[in-house]
């Protein structure tokens, strides 16, 4: 963290001090992968009289023609004063990139469960027990909980581009191993699960990642809510989909319906997704390292590279120093007192929500004697109420962010003493739990009396609503660690997926002995006993993040 303070310390120095002379003879930067950037938007010149290095220092100039500033790793994640924008990308470029990016990031939740209204006819397929294909639904969770960590690392330190797109590539290549898996061979279903879930499950650390490099804080709720809106909504879409492709066309048809679905987001990612991780391309103005190219950006490199050549320059200035790889970043973000009280509590929610989830089915089957389609179904209205609820609140967010900067006159990174954050960013956190608790509990008691069946299926919309709470508690941690967006959602998806991996293991067991009604009112009472931890990062977090600036800056 010290050396990502100094470097945007660093740069707010050229900002503010260099960025009003630029050098005549410079030759334009590298343009965006997208469409061209203006160049009062890309030009970043260095102050008449040093130039700054990855690093943050400053070096004397050198005789050599300047080209390309030497600008490409230093972290510009801090909102400044100067005219210089934070991002080159449009607002256009923007959807763009994270439509793109929540598309790729729905592989994760939707694959978790699209095959649950097919277990008894994998098991009648397979000519094993019921327990044994619950096992690759458990294997799958507890890979979804641990890849991402690595990664996660991986996106913030090679670039979102190629992380993206090699995961996308695995995730292809499971589905078609398992659409064509033999029924005599058990364990290689094991095997293309654990694939599918090492290939998916990071993908929403990366998207997320990607949501951070391109968004101001004041507008994240915006871009993440619509993240999100795809990987709440997944967990619910995916018993729907895999219901009606069981139903009609077998089992298998689940796991072609994937590969091609995830064919169709590859290609367009492969030719038109810019790489966005701000170590690398600044702003998004400044050239990509080779393998982060797009086709049209590869190009403009060559192009670019003979030009540098025939001009007696160094091509040294065209590549990039990148961050160092840590896998274990995701271990020690854990270690900081925000994110594993934040993020621990939050997890005992979604373990709630997935429990739910997973019991719906048998709920609807024991107490309905419904088919396969008619569970998918109802399961719709919650995917609709999720994605709802988290592009709403990312808007709301954005309205209190905006609030709250023009009291103080700035961000939370420019004035951090000043800037309330942790009130902010939680003000909407009671309206997402009360909601989450009462539908969640009435849904239970309502499938237990066998009530109508209208009944649940409003209750699951409310619950879609109330999982809003996943995208505040992403947005919080973004703004404690902006330059590792990839490794907190790791770290979040770590302690949820560990958590969901127990709720869903021992649901059943518990509704066995004392019902669904109790269970949840059970399940509830412990998520409700971890109700203190928002108020203590409230009142501790500030002093939390004044000592961790210190700390850096010595």
């Amino acid at each position: 963290m010290a050396e990502i303070e100094a470097d945007e310390i660093a740069l707010e120095r050229v900002l503010t001090q260099g960025a009003e002379t630029p050098n005549k003879t410079q030759r334009p930067r590298f343009d965006n992968p997208l469409s061209a950037v203006s160049e009062s938007q890309s030009q970043l010149s260095p102050n008449s009289n040093s130039q700054i290095t990855r690093n943050g220092r400053s070096n004397e100039p050198t005789n050599a023609n300047p080209g390309f500033s030497d600008l490409r790793n230093i972290q510009t994640n801090r909102t400044t004063n100067s005219s210089k924008p934070y991002s080159a990308f449009s607002d256009g470029q923007k959807w763009f990139i994270v439509i793109f990016s929540a598309l790729g990031a729905i592989f994760s939740p939707i694959s978790t469960n699209i095959y649950v209204p097919a277990i008894p006819a994998l098991a009648k397929a397979f000519d094993t027990t019921t327990e044994k294909i619950n096992l690759t639904v458990t294997i799958y969770l507890v890979f979804q909980a641990l890849t991402p960590s690595i990664w996660g690392s991986a996106g913030d330190s090679y670039g979102r581009r190629p992380t993206f797109i090699l995961l996308l590539l695995i995730y292809l290549l499971s589905c078609v191993g398992t659409a064509l898996c033999p029924t005599s061979a058990y364990w290689l279903l094991m095997l293309m699960r654990v694939l599918q879930a090492s290939g998916g499950s990071a993908l929403i650390a990366i998207g997320t990642g990607v949501v951070a490099d391109i968004a101001m804080p004041h507008e994240r709720g915006r871009y993440l809510g619509l993240f999100n809106l795809g990987t709440t909504a997944g967990p619910a879409l995916g018993p729907l989909l895999g219901g009606i492709f069981a139903f009609t066309l077998g089992w298998r048809s689940i796991f072609w319906f994937l590969c091609i679905f995830c064919a169709c987001v590859l290609v367009p990612m492969i030719c038109f997704f810019p790489e966005t991780l701000r170590s690398l391309v600044g702003d998004g103005s400044l050239p990509p390292p080779l393998i982060n190219c797009t086709p049209s950006a590869l190009m403009r490199r060559k192009r670019e590279l003979r030009e540098v050549e025939e001009n007696g320059e160094s091509p040294e200035q065209l590549t990039s120093k990148r961050a160092k790889f840590k896998p274990w970043a995701s271990f020690l973000l854990f270690l900081e007192p925000e994110i594993a009280l934040m993020f621990t509590w939050a997890s005992l929610y979604y373990a709630f929500w997935y429990a739910i989830l997973t019991i719906f089915t048998t709920l609807l089957e024991t107490q309905y004697h419904v088919n396969e389609v008619v569970i998918g179904l109802c399961y719709l209205p919650g995917g609709i109420g999720a994605g709802i609820s988290g592009f709403m609140t990312g808007r709301i967010m954005d309205i209190f962010y905006q609030k709250e900067k023009r009291r103080v006159g700035g961000d939370h990174r420019q004035y951090p003493d000043e800037f309330r954050l942790e009130r902010v960013r939680f003000m909407i956190l009671p309206y997402h739990i009360g909601i989450l608790l009462a539908a969640t509990i009435g849904l239970a008691w309502a499938t237990q009396t066998r009530t109508h069946i209208a009944v649940p299926i409003v209750l699951n919309f409310f619950i879609g609503i109330g999982v809003g709470f996943l995208t505040t508690t992403t947005i919080f941690g973004i703004d404690l660690f902006t330059g590792q967006g990839g490794a907190v959602t790791a770290t979040f998806n770590l302690i949820r997926c560990a958590l969901g991996a127990v709720s869903t293991s021992t649901v059943q067991l518990i509704v066995n002995r004392v019902g669904a009604g109790w269970c949840f009112v059970l399940l509830g009472g412990i998520c409700l006993s971890a109700t203190p931890i928002p108020f203590i990062i409230i009142k501790y977090g500030p002093g939390l993040r004044k000592q961790r600036r210190e700390m850096s800056l010595a």
